[in-house]
């Protein structure tokens, strides 16, 4: 770095202000100033020793940039600095001579970083640090890192700031320039002097311009609560069962508070507490039960530095009577003379119970009782207490009670009854008399009963030795009785019913029985058949048995409800004393009877009770065809059908076979499945007699039928072409092939040909064309038709060619061509006859060698009669010049042409120039173009009202057009019209015989296909509109209304006059985001060559405007530039002189609807003819062409971006696209 100042010789190049050492803090800029006086050297900066180059833009570093606002300023200017960035930089100056010495000057550039939020190791920010009451001391440690330079740290407690104890450490990071800071905190600990202290970290450095970052944490110092007290119980206090007690255990103090926690005999029962003003608390609520008798409670009371919990207890003494006595001894009848020990046991009870027995309704004597106690484990004391009874005859049921009570109050008893055996008399039945009959389900009811007895008699019932489980007993008074309920079945036929009675005092049961006799009829019938697999035709037996029976059944036979008589065998003895009957059905099956379902009934006639059975057959027969299907079957060609053909047949597996005139059919649209014949697509060709064959196991049977085809008409054969000469006669033939044939089926037709000299004749499936008189323009296709109503009609073409000999066109735009030397020129001859031409050229008399490569030939056929040759003569040498002969030759004859050869040059006047459409404000021509001298052309339109003096000019787009509609014409006016061509070697005359055109009267719509339309400011509006236009032709419209109505919107009622202004503006797209345009030049398709107007004589007047330029408020009708516009009179008028004109008509017509928008077509298709107006307005009904409703400004009207004039007025238009097609347009101001 240079120090001090050097002396310089005067003139000679030196520092007039030199770099100074600077610090940025990083992601800011820097700017190192560098100025050299009088520099003659080249100048660069360099980085810790690399040159950045004299490039100003310093390529490599997308950061730096030389700045300055004369060469002798190179300031390096830094945007977002990095560490990367901090470095020397040094300002050097190269020698520019003697006088000039080498200058250098440095300086350094430091970089400055924040550093990171400082933390506390081992802390989060905000964090508790928890240190028991036990340790001495705590150490905190801040980092602050990544800092350049590096942090300053601080501590503060409680918001005080600490400097003793504090060791500040810094660490540099390998190999970057920023620096880790640390500071050690260490706190000596005595008591609680540091509890809840807050210690906040904060650090800074040079980068963060005095803001500081901090973490905080809070000392929290750690100690034990104190011992558990409990309340709510005393020692020795005696509680009840059912008592609620309230046990509260008490700990104050602590850091945490503590944690207390309920037991009952080492059992967590409660560890819910509360805390709070220094002391925990945890109340246990709960109802006295006996087991809590003798039962200890325990309160323990711990924190996170207690080594073990401290606790407190009580033990409970609780008092309860007993619950319940229990009897036992004595169970059971006893026998006279023996002797019985009862024992009484009382539940638990403290204090214990005393027990008292009663008997015959007094108390026994404590002397003949004995008592006894013990602890239960439940808590209290058992009491048992027993005494001996001595039976006699006399002890019947007699009750001894054992009753126990304490001095809680509550007594509870016991009961046992005594009695003394002896045996029932014998058991009688009653209900059913023996030998009477019962029929089958019919419910029985048999009734046993004993006299006497003690315990009562058992009584139970047997069926043949088998037990009965289901009777009903009951005992009333000295009396046992037993009923059961039977519903006969047939094995109660013969069966034993026995009633036994017992008790304690019987050695063997006592009984009593009857037997039953029972009517039934037979559960069921057995039918087998002679054969498993009967077969139609083949005779078969079926036999049907019946079960047992009492008395006999009959069988009888049934088929679909009717009676078979069959063949009784008799009848054999059965199960349960019944008999079984045979029965034999004879017949021979058929096909009917496959599924048939035959039954075989038996009936107990004395009960009037049948049962039944059926079997179903399984008939085996050869396939049967059932279904209802034509033997004739009409189809229409193309139609797709299915025939159920299927059989009825077991086995149901049956092949089928479909047969045509006697032999398996191979028609691919003809399929099978299982009977079904689906027939897709018919063809004609399908059309014959088939059979459908169906076979099994069994056999076959055949079905036969017609399929008859009708098909649409086609044509098989048709005349393909006729040549004949002009004047004769042409035949045609058409051939069809169609099913059903009918009248009128062909017809012969041609569009745009007059079929009155053609005569048709059809013979049945044939149709004859004779054409009469033929001329050349006969020439074309004729169309056979044929439709039959089936389908779709079927046509062919019949070509009919009348020769004639050629003919060239011999237009004037084919008899020149044009090329410069070293070129390709074209020659093209187009010539039409038949039949086929052939071509020849010559050049001064001598035919061309095709083969001279000088020369290229090739001869396209358009269409049947036209044929076109193209000469291309290639390298253009002077001598190419000149004129060529083609000559087009067929049999008929030949013709010739001569096409002169020369240089490009301006093209020739248009011709043919006609009028096409006329609207409210449009007129539509067209023309031929003239021969276009080799080159490009263009056209120009040329038109003025009759009565005016100027013409307005326009330049049609795109140049290849011909059809030109100019709109923003006024109504009812005759207009004078004519079109020159032009290219770049210069312009042809005004085709001289132009045409005059009125525009209608009416409010009509018509295409605006390249159309014109001028426009210019009002008064008001003092700056112009670019607009919205088609991409066709570079044209330009207003969206959805006619071109008059634009202006109505816009221009306020201003008649077209002499002295118009007439601005052209490019479309809208192109100024989008464009700012103002101070010259024509800069303005985008703004040329020479667009719309301007004249004088009479052709001359361009001398003053311009800037169509984008507001005109000078001062210099009123003056403009400085452009050459859109003219005036022919004395003085030019400006916009604002024209504005000032007050309107012609009204500006309104409330009330009235415009008329609709134009339909819109694109010169792009050559000539079309503009449609016709949808409807005519009466001139009331014309809108005012000028005048917008007040307030009102068109939606078509883009603003431009850069307009800052007054602001219109607009009223929406329901119109938001801009139709296809249309094209050019402007507005007339």
């Amino acid at each position: 770095m240079e120090v001090g100042v050097k002396h310089v010789a005067m003139g000679a190049q030196h520092f007039l202000e030199r770099p100074q050492n600077t610090s940025v803090v990083q992601g800011n800029q820097v700017l190192l100033k560098c100025i050299v006086q009088d520099r003659v050297g080249r100048i660069q900066w360099v980085k810790d020793g690399f040159a950045l180059g004299y490039d100003r833009d310093i390529p490599g570093y997308p950061t730096y940039s030389i700045i300055g606002n004369n060469p002798q300023e190179y300031n390096l200017m830094i945007v977002n600095t990095q560490l990367s960035d901090d470095s020397e930089f040094q300002c050097q100056v190269t020698p520019g001579g003697p006088t000039d010495p080498r200058l250098t000057a440095s300086a350094y550039l430091t970089v400055l970083v924040p550093c990171d939020p400082p933390i506390i190791q081992g802390y989060a920010n905000g964090s508790v640090v928890e240190v028991p009451h036990t340790h001495r001391s705590l150490q905190l440690v801040c980092e602050a890192r990544n800092g350049r330079p590096a942090a300053e740290i601080e501590w503060y407690r409680n918001n005080q700031k600490v400097v003793q104890n504090v060791d500040y450490q810094t660490e540099p990071i390998f190999g970057d320039k920023r620096v880790n800071a640390r500071s050690i905190l260490t706190l000596t600990l005595y008591g609680n002097n540091e509890n809840d202290a807050v210690y906040r970290c904060q650090a800074r450095n040079d980068a963060m311009r005095g803001m500081s970052l901090s973490t905080v944490v809070q000392i929290s110092i750690l100690y034990p609560p104190g011992p558990p007290s409990i309340t709510g119980y005393t020692s020795g206090q005696v509680v009840r069962t059912n008592d609620t007690l309230h046990l509260t255990c008490t700990s104050r103090g602590g850091n945490p508070l503590g944690t207390v926690v309920w037991y009952r005999d080492n059992e967590r029962v409660d560890s819910s507490f509360t805390s709070g003003g220094n002391q925990a608390v945890n109340e246990y609520i709960f109802t006295a039960m006996s087991v809590d008798n003798s039962m200890e409670y325990r309160c323990e009371v711990n924190n996170l530095v207690t080594s073990a919990p401290l606790t407190a207890s009580v033990t409970l003494t609780v008092h309860f009577p007993p619950q319940r006595v229990t009897i036992s001894g004595g169970d059971g009848p006893l026998r006279a003379g023996e002797t019985v020990t009862l024992t009484c046991v009382s539940s638990n009870s403290n204090p214990r119970s005393t027990i008292t027995w009663f008997a015959r309704g007094r108390q026994i004597p404590t002397g003949e009782v004995s008592q006894s106690y013990e602890v239960s484990s439940l808590g209290g004391y058992v009491t048992r207490s027993t005494v001996s009874v001595t039976l006699s005859h006399q002890e019947h049921n007699v009750i001894y009670t054992c009753q126990a009570t304490n001095d809680v109050g509550q007594t509870v008893a016991d009961t046992v009854t005594l009695s003394v055996l002896y045996p029932p008399n014998p058991p009688t039945i009653s209900g059913y008399t023996e030998g009477a009959s019962i029929r089958a389900n019919e419910l029985e009811r048999l009734t046993c009963i004993a006299v006497g007895g003690n315990p009562e008699a058992t009584l139970k019932w047997y069926k043949n030795d088998q037990l009965i489980t289901n009777s009903v007993y009951k005992v009333i008074g000295n009396i046992a009785q037993s009923e059961v309920g039977i519903v006969a079945h047939p094995d109660d036929n013969g069966a034993v019913y026995k009633c036994t009675a017992t008790n304690a005092a019987t050695t063997t049961p006592l009984q009593d029985s009857v037997t039953l006799t029972v009517l039934f009829p037979p559960t069921s019938v057995v039918i087998t058949a002679s054969t498993n697999e009967p077969r139609a035709g083949y005779g078969m037996n079926l036999t049907c048995v019946s079960s047992s029976s009492n008395p006999a059944a009959e069988i009888l036979w049934v088929k679909a409800g009717k009676r078979i008589q069959g063949v009784n065998r008799g009848v054999v003895d059965a199960e349960y004393g019944g008999k079984n009957t045979t029965n034999v059905l004879h017949f021979i099956p058929t096909s009917a009877d496959h599924n048939a379902v035959y039954g075989c009934r038996a009936t107990n006639t004395l009960l009037g009770l049948s049962v039944n059975d059926a079997i179903t057959l399984s008939v085996l027969f050869s396939p049967e065809f059932v279904n209802d299907i034509p033997t004739h079957i009409d189809m229409t060609a193309g139609e797709s059908r299915t025939l159920n053909l299927t059989t009825y047949a077991n086995p149901t597996t049956v092949t089928y076979t479909l047969l045509r005139e006697g032999v398996p059919s191979r028609i691919s649209r003809f399929s099978i499945n299982n009977g079904i014949l689906q027939i897709n697509n018919i063809n004609k060709a399908d059309r014959g007699n088939f059979t459908m064959k169906a076979e099994n196991s069994q056999g076959s049977n055949t079905f036969n039928f017609t399929i008859d085809v009708r098909y649409p008409a086609t044509i098989v054969d048709i005349t393909n072409k006729v040549m004949e000469d002009e004047g004769g006669t042409a035949f045609f033939e058409c051939v069809v092939d169609a099913k059903p044939v009918v009248p009128d089926m062909i017809t012969w037709t041609r569009q745009d040909f007059d079929m009155s000299k053609t005569k048709q004749r059809t013979e049945g499936s044939k149709s004859y064309l004779t054409v009469y008189e033929l001329t050349r323009q006969d020439t074309g296709n004729f169309k056979c038709v044929a439709d039959n109503g089936i389908g779709r009609p079927d046509s062919k073409n019949a070509r009919l060619i009348v020769k004639y000999a050629p003919i060239i066109d011999k237009s004037p735009e084919n008899a020149k061509a044009a090329a410069e030397t070293g070129r390709i020129a074209t020659l093209v001859c187009k010539a039409e006859g038949a039949p086929d031409i052939t071509f020849s050229w010559h050049k001064n008399g001598a035919a061309l060698d095709a083969s001279n490569s000088k020369y290229e030939l090739a001869l396209d056929k358009l269409q049947t009669v036209f044929f076109t040759s193209t000469l291309k003569v290639k390298n253009i040498a002077r001598d190419d010049y000149g004129s060529y002969n083609c000559t087009a030759t067929n049999t008929k004859g030949s013709d010739s042409f001569e096409i002169s050869l020369h240089g490009t040059s301006k093209p020739d006047p248009p011709y043919d120039l006609q009028f096409v459409n006329a609207t409210h404000n449009s007129l539509t021509i067209r023309w031929k173009p003239g021969f276009n001298g080799g080159l490009d052309q263009s056209f120009r339109v040329r038109f003025k009202p009759t009565e005016a003096r100027g013409y307005v000019y326009v330049d049609v787009s795109p140049p290849s057009t011909t059809l030109f509609t100019v709109t923003g014409l006024k109504l009812g006016t005759e207009y004078e019209m004519t079109v020159l061509a032009f290219n770049n070697l210069g312009e042809s005359a005004f085709q001289a015989q132009g045409i005059v055109a009125k525009t209608s009267n009416g409010s009509d719509t018509t295409s605006h296909t390249n159309t014109f339309e001028l426009y210019g400011p009002t008064k008001a509006d003092a700056a112009l509109y670019p607009v919205a236009a088609s991409d066709d032709n570079r044209s330009y419209g207003t969206y959805d209304k006619s071109m008059d109505d634009f202006s109505d919107d816009y221009n306020r009622e201003y008649e077209i006059e002499d002295d118009v202004k007439v601005v052209f503006l490019p479309q809208q797209s192109e100024y989008v985001n464009r700012p103002f345009t101070p010259t024509k030049m800069d303005s985008p398709r703004i040329n020479s060559h667009k719309t301007y107007l004249v004088d009479d004589h052709g001359h361009q007047p001398p003053w311009h405007e800037d169509p984008y330029r507001v005109a000078s408020p001062n210099k009123k009708g003056t403009f400085d530039n452009g050459d859109l516009l003219y005036d022919n009179h004395a003085r030019p008028k400006s916009i604002t002189e024209l504005s000032e004109r007050p309107p012609s008509r009204p500006a309104s017509r409330a009330g009235k609807t415009p008329p609709p928008p134009p339909v819109r077509t694109t010169s792009s298709r050559g000539d079309v003819m503009p449609p016709l107006p949808a409807r005519n307005y009466g001139p009331q009904e014309v809108q005012p062409r000028y005048a917008p409703p007040p307030g009102s400004l068109s939606p078509n009207i883009v603003p431009n971006p850069t307009y800052n004039g007054p602001t219109s007025r607009v009223s929406p238009s329901p119109h938001k696209q801009l139709a296809p097609g249309s094209e050019m347009r402007g507005h007339l101001v």
